[in-house]
């Protein structure tokens, strides 16, 4: 649990006086857990009952009565001829402004309310008679704002800046609170867990932000502040990222992003077609074919053909950006040789055959599998000549690096292709050698 000092003010005495993740992430998602809020004397007896009602059913999350206590409160305070002062009429109007973006946020399609006034305008109604608890009203009014942003697309500036602003100024006035929290005691780890909860709404901002370089520094100022925490890693990984491809910052999160649905088991296509994204806006070369790269081994670990046979095109276009990191040399040739394979045991072998020259074309730690596949596919047409000084070479680049079982399949395909080209002796001799050597 996050938790903060004791509230001075009338608002933060009717809230929570205790905050956890939990409290942050229904802000975002279904509702925002509340604890009882005391209700203080109000000398119009008029207004009295309708304030109550309206602190009651916040506290029991009925947005709907809350909603409407709210506004009965309003409507007879200006019947009364009362001004919209005070901290009463705050808390009222933070109530409503509240209640009824979780009304929103359940069904926008049939919202009563006009969300730029009943909404974000309660709220910042009631901010500007009193600024305290600033990172509870911060966060509430920031997601309101990214909420509306991301219904609309992301689509809208004004309301992306908005959205920063108070969610930064939400993150900062925690921050504030905890300076001299230990840094692995319960309070912090939570707020680790709500600066990262800040930087994921702010990748998904900056997918489609006009100007996604100042995310740059926010993000990179959010690290720093959660640096200290069990999340560590995490943060270094965030805060490298959006300096990826020379601070092209939309490429970094789009590469995150991928990256994150990957480990996540995200649905493929979806993953893919992140990645795809992410490889697009990169510039520089070798970090788009890093992308690839990591395309390619992804989609070789999906089940279907359909997917090897991508992974092989990721990795040729991997290789033709970056042609001697040998990781990628690695990948591509590898993705040609399972499907290499593959053709070979569904009787394609003129496919079969292709793939395997394809691997052979150019040298990679590995490649005798890729000699294995063509001399096989080779001895398949009767190119005998090859066949046999690939066979050759298959099995001396792997008894280079194997013993025993791992290196039986290479024996034996050697000797099968000398016996099928009439050189048994050649092929008994090989086979004396083989047991020689004690394998």
């Amino acid at each position: 649990m996050i938790r903060n000092r004791r509230p001075t003010h009338d608002l933060a005495r009717h809230r929570v006086a205790t905050l956890s993740l939990a409290l942050v992430l229904t802000a975002v998602g279904a509702t925002v857990a509340t604890t009882p809020v005391q209700a203080e004397e109000e000398p119009s007896a008029m207004l009295e009952p309708m304030r109550l009602q309206a602190v009651s059913a916040y506290n029991e999350r009925n947005w709907q009565a809350a909603s409407e206590a709210a506004d009965a409160f309003v409507a007879a305070l200006d019947a009364e001829g009362l001004p919209h002062a005070g901290p009463k009429f705050a808390l009222v109007s933070f109530i409503g402004g509240h209640a009824r973006f979780e009304l929103w946020k359940a069904d926008p399609g049939t919202f009563p309310y006009d969300f730029d006034r009943d909404v974000l305008g309660a709220m910042h109604e009631s901010l500007e008679i009193l600024q305290d608890d600033p990172f509870f009203k911060h966060n509430i009014l920031g997601t309101a704002y990214y909420e509306k942003l991301k219904h609309e697309h992301y689509r809208n500036p004004e309301l992306e800046n908005k959205a920063n602003w108070h969610l930064y100024k939400a993150l900062l006035a925690r921050a504030e609170e905890l300076v001299d929290a230990p840094r692995d005691g319960e309070d912090f780890t939570s707020f680790a867990k709500y600066v990262l909860l800040y930087i994921n709404r702010a990748f998904e901002i900056a997918r489609y932000s006009t100007v996604p370089k100042i995310y740059l520094v926010r993000v990179r100022e959010a690290c720093r502040l959660g640096f200290g925490s069990k999340y560590d890693d995490r943060f270094a990984q965030l805060y490298e990222v959006v300096g990826f491809d020379d601070g092209n910052v939309r490429a970094g999160v789009l590469w995150q992003t991928g990256l994150d649905k990957m480990n996540s088991e995200g649905e493929p296509e979806e993953v893919l077609e992140v990645f795809s994204e992410a490889a697009q806006v990169t510039r520089g070369y070798k970090e788009r074919a890093e992308i690839y790269r990591q395309m390619a081994d992804y989609s070789s670990r999906l089940d279907g053909h359909g997917y090897k046979l991508r992974a092989v095109e990721f990795g040729r276009m991997a290789f033709k950006l970056d042609p001697t990191n040998k990781d990628i040399q690695v990948q591509y040739g590898t993705s040609l040789h399972v499907v290499s394979y593959a053709h070979y045991n569904a009787g394609r072998f003129e496919e079969s055959l292709k793939s395997a020259k394809e691997s052979t074309s150019f040298e990679w730690d590995g490649d005798e599998v890729a000699y294995f596949d063509l001399s096989r596919s080779e001895a398949n047409f009767g190119n005998k000549i090859s066949a046999l000084v690939h066979a050759e070479k298959a099995y001396d680049k792997a008894r280079r690096k194997y013993t025993g079982g791992e290196l039986q399949p290479f024996f034996q395909n050697y000797v099968n292709i000398l016996r099928q080209f009439g050189l048994s002796a050649k092929a008994s001799q090989i086979e004396a050698e083989f047991q020689g050597s004690g394998q």
